[in-house]
């Protein structure tokens, strides 16, 4: 396996990604600012780090999968992921699913230009963000979704500048309090209604019956669910019913089975859903996993 490398991106801006570097942001200490609205599946992120800086990445909808120390971390809607300075992570090669999401590197090699701070206050915020002590913090993202968003915009614009700092700011402080909290994650009805998809992954999932489940009307249902989970219901069933599709394509069953067994309308439907959570049809992941194996 290749040795992690120092990532450092460059500038690119598009339709869907859009990351601004040091020379475009002109923000003391913030060495990358960027976005991505992923709609299909796309190629994971190989093992990397950042040197002498934080990563955040805040997911405003949907759900991306992390890997750092040998733990896998899922990260919902209004959660952020850390990953500290020279900390390698990646995706563990898998493919990055459906999300919207914000990610931002802050270096903290120089406390003296950090975010237009005093060396005084900067060293306290960098040894707050070195005092959290976990990869997910789960945040209030009626708070925290406009502050990054405000940011961004402003940053895109190449707005003012010390208004973008204090947006930022703000954002890192209330990440830092949500740090010192225990959240529950699910609610009780919510967690049911996960619980039943999980234990159900084959069969027709109506959100009649999983509103029903929590008391709620569909509508009531699909909102909150969102709220809480930071995806779709139908998007949380879907990729349930692929990962596990996985494991049945391994077994050497046909893929149109497979696609019967998890309830498919057909398997040209179900090839592409599959596609549109992996970046591969059923025939190229299969072959891809064989090709795996052979080389371990």
């Amino acid at each position: 396996m290749d040795s992690p490398i120092n990532l450092s991106d460059k500038y690119y801006h598009s339709k869907e990604p859009i990351i601004l570097t040091q020379q475009e942001l002109n923000l003391p200490g913030i060495r990358l600012f960027a976005t991505h609205n992923i709609r299909n599946a796309i190629f994971p992120h190989l093992p990397h780090y950042h040197e002498n800086a934080f990563e955040f990445t805040f997911i405003s909808r949907g759900c991306f999968s992390f890997h750092t120390q040998g733990s896998e971390y899922e990260v919902s809607g209004g959660n952020i992921f850390i990953s500290f300075p020279d900390e390698v992570h990646s995706t563990n090669e898998v493919p990055i699913s459906l999300n919207e999401q914000y990610w931002l590197q802050v270096d903290i090699s120089d406390p003296k230009n950090l975010l237009f701070l005093n060396e005084e206050t900067a060293e306290q915020l960098i040894r707050d963000l070195k005092g959290i002590k976990r990869h997910i913090i789960s945040t209030d993202i009626k708070e925290t979704r406009p502050l990054i968003e405000k940011a961004f915009e402003l940053a895109l614009s190449n707005g003012n500048h010390l208004l973008i700092a204090g947006y930022l700011i703000i954002f890192f402080q209330l990440m830092i309090a949500a740090s010192k909290e225990d959240r529950y994650y699910l609610t009780h009805d919510i967690e049911a209604a996960v619980q039943y998809v999980d234990e159900h992954v084959t069969e027709e999932l109506s959100l009649h019956t999983l509103a029903g489940i929590c008391n709620l009307s569909v509508s009531q249902f699909k909102q909150k669910f969102r709220r809480i989970v930071g995806i779709s219901p139908r998007n949380y069933i879907n990729k349930k019913k692929i990962n596990f599709s996985k494991m049945l394509l391994l077994k050497d069953i046909p893929v149109t089975e497979v696609a019967m067994q998890l309830n498919f309308n057909t398997s040209s439907y179900f090839s592409t859903v599959f596609k549109k959570y992996t970046a591969l049809t059923p025939s190229e992941y299969i072959q891809a996993e064989l090709g795996n194996k052979e080389n371990e």
